[in-house]
C-alpha cells in the first residue's frame, strides 16, 4: 500500500480508565492507551530512539477539524511505542465517546500517516455505545428502553417509599389512552388485571380528562368540568355566588341561611307602629334589633316581636347573577289565632327599601283555631300544645312558607302580622329563614 509518509504505522488501542482517589471524592480520569509500530517506507522498523509524535482524535475518517490533539516524546525500540493519551493538562473529558473516533498519527514534521485508525471497543470502554443506545461519560444517554430494578431518582436521593421520585414536573403526550394503552399517551395504570387504559389524560389544548377503559368519565377545562355518567358524593360544596344547572337549565341556589341559633339575630331590625295606632310599622324607621327565643325541639330558635304590631325588616344582597328570588321560612302564631278572625293574618313581603315604599305582600296566613275545633277544643290540648308561655295553655303553631320574586340585586324582606288583639293575647313570630336565588 502506497503511503503519504516516510513512516508506516500499525496500531493496537487499549482502553482503560485510572482512578486517583482522594478522601472527599473520587475522580475518573479519562486515558487512551495507544501501541504502535512504525516502519520506513523500506519495510524496515526505525531507528530506536525517542521521536516526538502527534497524536490526534476526528470524528470523521479522512479531512476535517481534530476534536483533540497532544504532541508527545515517545520511545520507540525495534519500531514499536507505546503512549497513552489524556495526560494531565490536556485529557479527554471533553469527549463524549458517543460516536465513531479516528486517530491520527504524525511523527516529527511528516505528513500524518494514513489511514487515520478507527477506534475500536476497547476505547469505547469510557463510554457505551451501541446502533441507538448511547451511553456517553457525560451528557444526555440515549436507550431504547431501560428496566430498573428497585427504585429512580431523579436530581433527589432515592426514595424509601415510592419507586419514582424527581426534583421537577413531568411531561407526558397528549391525547387518548386508547384500548388497553395502545396509543401510549397520559398517565395510567399498570396492574388491577392490566387496566392500562384508565388514568389522566390531555386530549386536547386547555383541557384534562379522567378515563376508565378508555372512556372519559371526567373532563376539566377552564371555568368548567363535565362528568359523563352517574356522579355520586356525600357532599357538594357549591359557594354562593355559583350556579347549578340541570339540562342547561339553572336551579336554586342557597346563598343566606337566618336560624337565629344560640341566640344570633342575624342582622335582624324592627320598626314600631305609629305612635296613635297600632298601624303603620312597616314604613316607619328601625327602632332596634330583634329579640331572638329558643322554642325548644322542633320549633327552633325564632325572633318574636315584643309588640305584635311591630313588623320585622332585614335587606339582603345576595352575589352572583341571579333573576329571581325564593324565601322560605317558619311563620309561628303564638297564643291561639282566633279562627274566622279576618283582622288576624300574619304576611311576608318584599320591597327596595327599609321603608316599604313599594312594598309587595307575597305571602299571608289566616291560621286554623284547632283549639276550638271539635275535638281538640279542650284545656289538656291547649297546654300540651303550648310552646310560648306569653300567654300560658294556649295553642302555639307555626306553618312553613314561601315567597317568590323577580328581582336581581340587593332587596329587603319583611315580616308582620295584622291584628285585632293587644301584646297579652295573640303574637307571631319567625324562623328558619332561607334565601334562595336564581
Amino acid at each position: 500500500m502506497k503511503r503519504t509518509s516516510t513512516y508506516w504505522g500499525s496500531f493496537l488501542l487499549f482502553g482503560f480508565l485510572i482512578f486517583a482517589a482522594s478522601t472527599v471524592h473520587a475522580q475518573i480520569d479519562k486515558r487512551l492507551s495507544v501501541q504502535g509500530l512504525l516502519k520506513k517506507a523500506s519495510g524496515v522498523a526505525v531507528n530506536d530512539g525517542t521521536y516526538s509524535i502527534t497524536f490526534k482524535l476526528y470524528d470523521q475518517e479522512t479531512g476535517g477539524t481534530a476534536l483533540w490533539s497532544d504532541v508527545l516524546p515517545t520511545e520507540v525500540v525495534s519500531g514499536i511505542y507505546s503512549a497513552t493519551l489524556g495526560r494531565a493538562g490536556n485529557t479527554l473529558d471533553a469527549l463524549p465517546f458517543d460516536q465513531m473516533y479516528y486517530l491520527g498519527v504524525t511523527v516529527g514534521s511528516s505528513s500524518e500517516i494514513l489511514p487515520r485508525t478507527p477506534l475500536t471497543s476497547a476505547p469505547y470502554s469510557l463510554s457505551l455505545v451501541g446502533t441507538t443506545n448511547k451511553f456517553p461519560s457525560s451528557g444526555a444517554v440515549r436507550a431504547d428502553s431501560v428496566r430498573v430494578v428497585t427504585s429512580l431518582a431523579v436530581g433527589k436521593d432515592f426514595p424509601t417509599t415510592h419507586t419514582v421520585v424527581a426534583l421537577g414536573g413531568y411531561l407526558a403526550r397528549g391525547g387518548t389512552p386508547g384500548a388497553n394503552g395502545v396509543n401510549n399517551n397520559g398517565y395510567a395504570f399498570e396492574g388491577n388485571s392490566g387496566d392500562k387504559d384508565s388514568g389522566l389524560f390531555s386530549t386536547s389544548d386547555g383541557k384534562v380528562a379522567l378515563y376508565a377503559n378508555n372512556a372519559e368519565v371526567l373532563a376539566a377545562t377552564p371555568g368548567a368540568a363535565t362528568a359523563t355518567g352517574n356522579l355520586s358524593t356525600n357532599n357538594l360544596a357549591i359557594n354562593s355566588t355559583g350556579n347549578l344547572s340541570y339540562n342547561g337549565q339553572g336551579t336554586w341556589r342557597l346563598v343566606e341561611t337566618n336560624y337565629f341559633e344560640g341566640g344570633d339575630d342575624n342582622g335582624w331590625l324592627y320598626s314600631n307602629p305609629d305612635p296613635s295606632s297600632s298601624a303603620g310599622a312597616w314604613k316607619n324607621a328601625v327602632a332596634g334589633s330583634a329579640t331572638p327565643v329558643n322554642y325548644g325541639d322542633a320549633a327552633g330558635w325564632v325572633i318574636r316581636p315584643g309588640n305584635n304590631d311591630q313588623v320585622f325588616k332585614k335587606q339582603f344582597n345576595p352575589g352572583g347573577s341571579f333573576n329571581h328570588i325564593k324565601v322560605v321560612f317558619k311563620f309561628f302564631a303564638i297564643g291561639n289565632w282566633d279562627h274566622g278572625d279576618a283582622a288576624s293574618a300574619g304576611f311576608a313581603a318584599f320591597s327596595n327599601n327599609s321603608s316599604g315604599s313599594d312594598i309587595r305582600i307575597g305571602w299571608d296566613w289566616h291560621p286554623q283555631f284547632h283549639s276550638g275545633t271539635h275535638n281538640y277544643n279542650n284545656d289538656t290540648f291547649r297546654a300540651d300544645s303550648n310552646f310560648d308561655s306569653t300567654p300560658a295553655n294556649y295553642s302555639d303553631q307555626w306553618t312553613t312558607g314561601e315567597i317568590i320574586g323577580r328581582h336581581s340585586g340587593a332587596f329587603w324582606l319583611f315580616f308582620g302580622y295584622a291584628n285585632n288583639e293587644n301584646a297579652d293575647g295573640e303574637n307571631f313570630a319567625v324562623g328558619g329563614i332561607e334565601i334562595w336565588v336564581k
